[in-house]
């Protein structure tokens, strides 16, 4: 077994939307650890419509170079859909692939309008996270697959 860890945020989707750096150690599959370069994970929805909190990250960055590469393009964007985070991650991080972690499987219009921009999304079942620790602001929560 291999880790994806690296440093990121929590995106709050809402009228009080909000932006929480957090950091990730996620046991994965070996061979899909070594080929994460970005990743977002979503442990708590069910469809990409529902989608209300989502974190972000870049493997084996620290905090300081993910708040300048990723979040504060964000945060300068403004209002943004799906696509348009992952476009930011991936492209803060120089990597034409980002990796989705989730219940659910990205809209068709997200994977052609990240396709455009030479991006591609791989979608894993959320299950493909053995077990995960995130630590966001002062909190920590652990995740294991059922």
């Amino acid at each position: 077994m291999n880790y994806i860890i690296g440093a990121g945020a929590i995106l709050e989707t809402g009228e009080n939307a909000t932006i929480t750096p957090a950091t990730l150690h996620a046991r994965v599959d070996a061979a899909l650890a070594q080929r994460v370069v970005v990743a977002a994970v979503d442990f708590d929805g069910t469809a990409e419509s529902a989608l209300r909190r989502l974190l972000i990250l870049t493997q084996g960055w620290n905090s300081a170079r993910f708040r300048a590469e990723v979040t504060e393009p964000l945060r300068r964007r403004g209002d943004c859909t799906l696509a348009d985070v992952l476009e930011t991650l991936a492209k803060g991080a120089g990597t034409g692939e980002v990796h989705l972690f989730s219940h659910w499987m990205p809209a068709e219009e997200t994977c052609r309008a990240l396709g455009r921009n030479g991006i591609e999304l791989v979608a894993h079942p959320l299950e493909s996270i053995e077990a995960a620790s995130l630590i966001a602001g002062q909190k920590h929560r652990r995740w294991h697959a059922a």
